[in-house]
This record gives C-alpha cells, structure tokens and sequence, in this order.
C-alpha cells in the first residue's frame, strides 16, 4: 500500500470510528437517563418488591436494618443527583479528548491503522460480561451491574449468598423495564453460571477466594484460561488526619468511615495517620464511639437477628434516618478483642477501646496490614511517611481521605490510580468511584474512552 492509500485507509478509519463513537456516547448517555429513572422508581414504587427485598436481607443475611437502610438512601441520592449521566458525559468529554489528539498522530503508522480497525470491531460488537460479585456490604455489586449496562453489553452475574436478595431484585424489575436483552442470567450458584463465550470477568471478593473461584470455573469449562479478569481485591482505607481539631470537628463523618458496616467494607478506614499522638485524642475519640454505640444500643446483640414482626414497622423513613449498628460478633471475635485489650496494658501500647472496638497505635515501622475490622491501626506520622505506607500496603489498600477542609495538601506524592477523598464520601461515594483505581466503565469501554 502506498503512502497516499495508507493515509486515506486511516483516515477513512479514524472517521468510521468517530461516527461510531459519537453513537455509543448518544446510546450511553440515552441508556444511562433511562437506567437512572428505572433504579429511582425501584426505590419509590410501591409495587417494586424492594420493601420485601428489605425484610428478606434483614431476616435472612447479616446485614442489620440500619445498615441496608443507609445503604439503599446513599444509592438512592446518588441517582438522583444524577451520576449515572455524569459518568457517561465524563466518557464522552474524555473521548472528544481523545479524538482531537489522535489527529496529531502520525497517519501513516500501520500500528494506528490495526488500533482503529479494533476499536471499530469493539464499537460494532456486544460484549458478555460475568460478574462474581462480593456479599460483604449490601448491593456492593450494583455498580458492576450499572457499568455493563451502561456500556451496552450483555450481563451474567454470580450473586453472593451473603447478600441474595437486594440486587436480584433490582434485576427483576429493571427487566421489566425493557432491560431483558442485556441482562441475561443470574444464579448464587456457580455451577448453575450458564456456559458462554465471556469477553470479561468483573470479579470483586477476598484474594483467598479468588484462585479457587476462577479454578472452578475453569475446570467446569464455563470459562477458558485465556478470559480476561478484572479482579477487586483492596480491603480496607487509609484515613490522614492533620490535627486534633479536625477529628473533634469531623467526629461523625470519621467514625462513620471506621465503624459503619461493622467495619467490613474496602471503604471503611482499618488505618490512620496523623502527626497527633493516639494519647492526645483519647477523650474525644471515646465519645464520639461510645455516642455511635449508645445510639443504637437498642440493636440486635450478638448473634442475634430482627424477627420478621419487627419488619412491618419499617417503611421509606428509614432510609433517611439510618445510624451506625452495633451489629453482633461471634465468640472467639469477642474473646479475641478482650485478650488483644489486656496484652495492650500488659506492654504499655497507647489504645482506646471501646465495646467491641479498638484503636491501637503501632509505630509506622511495624503496623501490620489490617485483619479484624473492629481493630484500626493508628500511625503517629507525617504526610512523608504516608507516602511509604500507602507504597507498602500496595493492592490491599482501597482509597485515602482526608479529615479538614484542604484535601488538595496530600494530593501530590501518589500514583495516579489513588484519588484523595474527603472523610465524608467513605461510605457514600459517588456510583463512578474507582474500586482499586480502576473506573469500571472505562475499563469495559477501552476502544472509546
């Protein structure tokens, strides 16, 4: 091919994949306000199924009332503040971006003729997706849903047995919005995931479970080893406090991050750094837990679960009024914590412990990589010194935030992949954020975003 042939093939490409780009972002964007008010009405139908979806996860998983409740009212304001639309537009100013410089590139290279020719394969096709998704929070796995749909490609999903009867219902009713053609099959079983050709698995779980999972699937020939993975597996957040009158000012916000869910979500903060000694902050530290736990010390004890006759006093109210649980442990948990209080006083180590929770300050030297999450790690350090530990921690780490007004201080030694974040979007972030870095949409979306 000439040089001229060359050029005119590649431009001839680069304008089939604009076209075909500017209709993915008119189909996404279309798909996303739609997707938007289907997952409202969910919310505000009475008829939904979302009220016994409720009931079912409060009688039957360990989640507790306040938990689901805050959960679904965290869900329910981010759509509608509108973030399903907003994720697409970003995609969309990101591919105009995207566009513009690509006519800089040089015309002639056979490299960026084979880039069009995918993207306009990608663009043309419909992709199937499997998501295994987690069951440690309730509806944790609803952003891997918006992502495939938004994207235009076919869903199958591994439903946790943790968590079953949240998100299925939002299955079932989006399918009777006219969501039937992309949301193709789900099962909490995974010897019942339907055997096809996957272009992507969007897994999110512990690390110890993740070999074992894709070895079944393997082996059960439901997936081939060449399939692409996307694996989640950060645990737990690093909180940075710049001094005393940020905690006293933040106090709810940050035990928030640390205390709600039990502690058991990627988001929620297992360590904290601060230039403030755990000593100086003893006081204030110890209200602000024992004002989260004598709030909800009519909750369920240890092990022990709402009765269904206790349901049919919950309606929408709840989810405007959730608080922080005090949600129950087992055995060996508490008797674990007890020995872990008393070798603190045996050594001398600083530590506020309050019921079942405890703050331990360890030297930036020796913090361990958080285990239990009624146990935070407190690290008197500077900003420098975080730099480190976040290198240390590597993919266990989720997120880091920031108490105070001037997040902007701490943003500069990280890779790009770590975002700094107020403390008060822990446990409510928007449905775009990044689960290890990664932005769901676009990584299901290379070709235009």
């Amino acid at each position: 091919m000439d040089k001229s042939a060359r050029s005119k093939s590649h431009q001839s490409g680069s304008n089939e994949v604009h076209e075909l780009g500017k209709n993915w972002s008119k189909q996404a964007n279309e798909r996303a306000f739609l997707l938007q008010k289907h997952l409202i009405k969910w919310f505000d139908d009475e008829q939904s199924g979302m009220q016994e979806a409720i009931q079912q996860s409060i009688s039957g998983t360990d989640f507790s009332s306040e938990d689901i409740y805050f959960q679904l009212s965290a869900i329910k304001s981010r759509l509608e503040a509108g973030d399903l639309v907003h994720w697409v537009d970003q995609c969309t100013i990101d591919r105009q971006s995207t566009d513009e410089s690509r006519h800089i590139l040089d015309a002639q290279s056979t490299d960026n003729e084979n880039k069009e020719a995918y993207r306009i394969t990608q663009l043309r096709e419909r992709s199937n997706i499997l998501c295994i998704h987690a069951g440690n929070l309730p509806l944790v796995g609803l952003q891997d849903v918006i992502a495939v749909l938004l994207a235009g490609y076919c869903y199958t999903g591994k439903i946790s047995q943790k968590d079953p009867y949240l998100l299925p219902s939002i299955l079932s009713w989006l399918i009777q919005y006219g969501w039937r053609e992309q949301i193709q099959h789900w099962t909490q079983n995974t010897a019942d995931i339907p055997v096809n050709n996957y272009d992507e698995v969007l897994f999110a779980g512990s690390e110890s479970s993740l070999s074992n999972v894709r070895k079944t699937l393997i082996e059960a020939r439901i997936l081939d080893e060449e399939t692409s993975w996307l694996n989640r597996i950060a645990s737990f957040s690093i909180a940075y406090c710049p001094s005393k009158e940020a905690v006293i000012e933040q106090s709810a916000e940050f035990m928030d991050a640390l205390m709600r869910h039990g502690g058991k979500g990627c988001r929620s903060v297992g360590v904290v750094v601060s230039p403030v000694g755990l000593n100086e902050l003893r006081i204030p530290l110890e209200n602000a837990m024992k004002n989260v736990l004598e709030q909800n010390s009519s909750l369920r004890q240890v092990n022990t679960r709402e009765q269904p006759d206790a349901l049919k006093q919950k309606n929408s109210a709840n989810l405007r009024k959730a608080k922080i649980p005090l949600q129950g442990v087992n055995q060996s948990e508490s008797s674990s914590l007890t020995y872990k209080k008393a070798y603190n006083i045996a050594v001398d180590k600083v530590f506020v412990g309050v019921g079942d929770w405890l703050i331990e300050e360890h030297p930036i030297e020796y913090v361990p990589e958080p285990s239990n999450n009624r146990v935070v790690y407190w690290v008197r350090a500077n900003q420098e010194d975080l730099v480190n530990l976040v290198e240390r921690f590597g993919s266990a780490l989720q997120s880091i935030y920031y108490l105070g007004t001037n997040a902007s201080e701490v943003k500069k030694p990280y890779k790009h992949s770590f975002d700094i974040e107020s403390i008060d979007s822990a446990q409510r972030p928007p449905l775009y954020w990044k689960p290890d870095g990664t932005d769901i949409l676009r990584y299901l979306c290379p070709f235009i975003i």
